[in-house]
């Protein structure tokens, strides 16, 4: 028994330095400890070459929009083209969603993936926009790949 004293009076530290984490009146919000902030990208599946269209993204943390974000940057770049992509700072419009207006030059099928820092949390969804004529052909080709096609680079970026 002797062996697990030390152990024991580990744990009742641990136990009572938890219980005094929060000073006097200082609450803890309910339920948003262990809730990931979801981002919801808001774009059409197709678009026309040339026109502007725009793009959001719509952040929630359980049942409550997230209006607090610290960075909302949209990332936008042709299938097998990463490194020639843009970055653009997005605007906070109302109710947790955050915007930007981008026009896609050309027939092609692009990536757009936000980059959120917002609660102390990272998060990086991606979707598909088909810019204009892209034959039916490569679009099966792409889903098929898992949208990875040509980008190794992501898969190494979440590490």
């Amino acid at each position: 028994m002797k062996q697990f004293a030390p152990l024991i009076a580990i744990c009742s530290a641990l136990a009572l330095l938890v219980g005094c984490g929060n000073e006097p009146g200082e609450e803890q919000p309910a339920g948003n400890l262990l809730e990931i902030v979801q981002a919801d990208i808001q774009a059409p599946e197709t678009v026309e070459v040339g026109e502007e269209t725009e793009l959001s993204v719509l952040l929630t943390q359980g049942s409550e929009t997230v209006e607090d974000a610290f960075e909302v940057v949209f990332e936008i770049w042709k299938d097998g083209e990463r490194n020639d992509g843009v970055l653009l700072d997005s605007e906070h419009e109302a109710e947790g969603v955050y915007d930007v207006v981008y026009t896609f030059e050309e027939d092609a099928i692009y990536l757009v993936q936000t980059h959120i820092s917002a609660r102390d949390m990272h998060v990086m969804p991606k979707k598909m926009v088909v810019s204009g004529k892209v034959a039916e052909e490569e679009i099966q080709a792409f889903l098929n790949s898992d949208g990875s096609s040509n980008d190794v680079e992501e898969s190494q970026h979440h590490n």
